[in-house]
């Protein structure tokens, strides 16, 4: 029998076997496809938990994989905290020992089954972690400056919050290996990518801190910065609390132009410093504006522009809640504009997107004033953010 190649398999099997054989050739493969099948379901009702035990095995490997990224993180951050701690003379001997404790740094919120007087607390609560942490970080750093104190509690709170997500990540994925528990194991895979993605974010804003480059969170201070050199303010003032404010004439209307006290990354306490500030005043003040970053939706554009009613801060709430009780005791209107950014955006160093819209807010900003407050009138400008790398000029 002359035998001939061909490309198709088809062919060279009728060339090589009779019909006949052909025929009883394909016969036994779909005789040994329905066998296998029919054992595969006799196993499966015989060992019921051996097809689980399979798919959450293979589950596993596949989470273990992905928890390396966020090892790959951690240790990561963690190192460029100990540069920084060493920089500022921490003892190499301990180097690992400060990290550890302050990567494990952590707070606990105070009861609320009672609201009365729960955002006090609250307040206490923040202002107490704060400085115990800040006290941690001057101990482990002796040399370290006020200003660069602010930069370095930046450094080492994202290094916290990055050890943070990879121990959720380890607890439930140890949790679903020991209990080899496939539902489990199913939910950490699910939402295993979103915290990688939010590490990696984390991660990505660390040479914004040690180098003081502005973040996404920024724009609102360095809209208030740009209103400094537009309005020509030379007298900027301590306001305590970590914040600032310099006053402005536009058009007969008189403007009180705060944020947090730069370049250092500081967010400051602004609901305190307005609620001291209207209190100066008597209340005789005709507007507040808040402008701070807000997330987008997906499917929104970055650096888009909204106005609205309220306190446009993203704190606990004991800040928001002074702003909007000074606006509700001498009835001011409170206006808030954001600026759209996704969380990514938010933390990392500032894209061109966002800070092209500096000059738009600030033409927003004035036509809201000539709108809203008489001549002689005042009004409170608030740039609510981080302001790293954002002096109080621009």
């Amino acid at each position: 029998m002359q035998m001939v190649l061909f490309n198709s398999i088809n062919i060279v099997t009728y060339q090589l076997l009779p019909p006949s054989q052909t025929n009883d050739f394909y016969s036994f493969l779909l005789s040994l496809f329905y066998f296998l099948i029919f054992i595969m379901f006799f196993v499966s009702m015989l060992f019921p938990g051996l097809q689980l035990s399979l798919f959450t095995t293979f589950s596993l490997r596949r989470i273990g994989d992905k928890i390396t990224i966020l090892d790959e993180l951690d240790l990561k951050s963690k190192k460029t905290l100990a540069e920084q701690l060493k920089k500022f003379g921490a003892d190499g001997e301990k180097l690992s020992e400060h990290v550890r404790e302050l990567t494990e740094f952590f707070e606990i919120s105070p009861v609320d089954r009672d609201p009365a007087g729960i955002l006090n607390r609250l307040e206490y609560i923040l202002d107490l972690t704060r400085y115990r942490f800040r006290s941690l970080l001057k101990l482990y750093a002796p040399k370290v400056d006020e200003n660069a104190l602010s930069t370095l509690e930046d450094t080492a709170s994202i290094a916290q919050v990055i050890h943070l997500i990879n121990r959720i990540a380890k607890h439930y994925y140890n949790m679903a290996k020991k209990f080899k528990n496939y539902y489990i194991a199913q939910q950490v895979e699910f939402i295993l990518p979103f915290l990688i993605d939010m590490a990696k974010n984390y991660f990505r804003a660390l040479p914004a801190t040690t180098l003081e480059v502005p973040i996404g969170d920024g724009i609102g201070p360095m809209v208030i910065a740009r209103m400094y050199k537009e309005f020509g303010v030379n007298e900027i003032k301590e306001l305590g609390n970590e914040m600032v404010v310099g006053e402005a004439e536009f058009q007969n209307r008189k403007l009180l132009l705060m944020k947090a006290s730069g370049p250092a990354g500081r967010v400051g306490k602004p609901g305190a410093a307005v609620k001291q500030l209207v209190k100066s005043l008597e209340g005789k003040v005709n507007l507040i504006v808040t402008i701070d970053a807000a997330l987008k939706l997906e499917g929104e554009e970055t650096g888009e522009i909204a106005q609205g009613v309220g306190a446009a801060i993203g704190d606990p709430g004991p800040e928001k809640y002074k702003i909007e009780e000074s606006a509700l005791e001498y009835r001011i209107p409170l206006v808030a504009i954001i600026i759209k950014q996704g969380f990514n955006d938010a933390i990392s160093p500032m894209i061109k997107t966002i800070a092209d819209k500096v000059d738009d807010v600030v033409n927003r900003v004035k036509n809201l004033v000539l709108e809203t407050v008489p001549e002689g009138g005042i009004a409170l400008i608030v740039g609510i953010g981080n302001t790293l790398g954002i002096g109080n000029a621009s």
